[in-house]
């Protein structure tokens, strides 16, 4: 094989729980519902190229097995499931880890995900083995070495591991023990470094996504806030001036800065000032009083005498003189035709002649 992908793909949430020796990550190929062929092939090509020697599957069923056997990566299979007692898998897995580890082997940890589960089953294996004094410290480590919170899941498998036996006490003082706690210890460290770096004013620096959020935030806030000040500010001043009006008189008897002294003026250009000052700021009261508010009877006569004075365009002005021409016109018609007598009836010449 040739190109990017010769030396595999590393597996998806990898992470090193002890340095060069004790690993977690998620199932190789992906989790059930995005599993790969391909990408499992790659996968194991690459843990195989990282000197993995042993890879240890939790999985309830047997998975990636027979792949493990293909590509000739030795493996164990410790099922625990979801609703299995986990003090019988732990009893089972914790001294073959310990094994292993002791006998320098490097090892790959792995269920379908990288769940809180499996992160609370390594927790208990740091303090059960001895490398981490105590549980609450155990879970701190996983916490940071993986980088995820550990909840109530994780923290219940912690305290299972009360229940496994203990290692023996030659297990406890060998060398390899302490050579473990020490990596945790360097590796914890560096994560720490790494973490300081990234947050130099000892806050926690958002990464990403969060970053611009924040910034586009930010930015779209200050604008409202600025304009929210400029429209109070007209008002806020109003009344500043409305109750403080003799404040610009004391104001302007501010001693002035010139070239770095101070010039404190006398006593005739404060009275000078202050008289200037007053008319200035009775200025806005006399206009205000000059404005006649119009009154509700001043307002309604003069709505009507608005709606009695139509609006008349030139187009309006021809048509009227065109309908007064013809009305004129009629008329004179009218007055120039004869009047004519009108018919009468049988019965009214009948009237007639009896009348006669």
């Amino acid at each position: 094989m040739k190109g990017r992908w010769a030396a595999g793909i590393v597996p998806r949430n990898f992470a090193w729980v002890i340095t060069d020796h004790l690993a977690v990550a998620e199932r190789p190929g992906g989790s059930a519902p995005a599993h790969r062929r391909v990408r499992r092939r790659e996968e194991i090509l690459w843990l195989r190229g990282q000197g993995f020697t042993k890879v240890v599957s939790l999985l309830p069923s047997t998975h990636n097995l027979h792949a493990y056997e293909e590509l000739e990566l030795p493996y164990e299979h410790v099922p625990m499931g979801l609703h299995d007692e986990p003090t019988k898998s732990l009893a089972e897995l914790y001294p073959a880890l310990l094994h292993w580890l002791y006998g320098g082997e490097r090892i790959l940890v792995h269920q379908d995900e990288l769940s809180e589960r499996l992160a609370g089953v390594l927790a208990g294996f740091l303090w059960w083995s001895g490398i981490v004094p105590e549980p609450p410290l155990a879970i701190s480590a996983i916490e940071q070495l993986l980088r995820r919170q550990l909840g109530s899941i994780g923290r219940t498998i912690v305290t299972l591991a009360v229940e496994v036996p203990s290692p023996t006490d030659e297990d406890r003082l060998r060398p390899e023990r302490a050579a473990a706690a020490k990596l945790v210890v360097l590796r914890l460290a560096e994560l720490e470094r790494t973490r300081t770096a990234e947050e130099p004013n000892g806050t926690e620096a958002p990464r990403g996504s969060e970053v611009v959020a924040e910034t586009e935030v930010t930015a779209q806030s200050q604008p409202a806030e600025r304009r929210a000040t400029r429209g109070r500010a007209p008002s806020a001043a109003s009344g500043e001036k409305k109750a403080n009006r003799p404040t610009a008189a004391s104001s302007s008897a501010k001693p002035k800065v010139t070239n770095g002294e101070n010039k404190a003026p006398s006593s005739k250009a404060t009275k000078t000032a202050s008289k200037r000052s007053a008319p200035a700021a009775s200025a806005p009261a006399t206009e205000k009083a000059a404005r006649k508010v119009p009154t509700r009877a001043e307002g309604t006569t003069a709505s009507a005498a608005e709606s009695r004075t139509p609006s008349t365009t030139p187009l309006e002005k021809t048509k009227r003189s065109a309908e007064k021409k013809t009305a004129a016109a009629k008329k004179a018609a009218t007055a120039e035709q004869p009047k004519q007598p009108r018919a009468r009836s049988s019965t009214s010449r009948r009237a007639a002649n009896d009348a006669r």
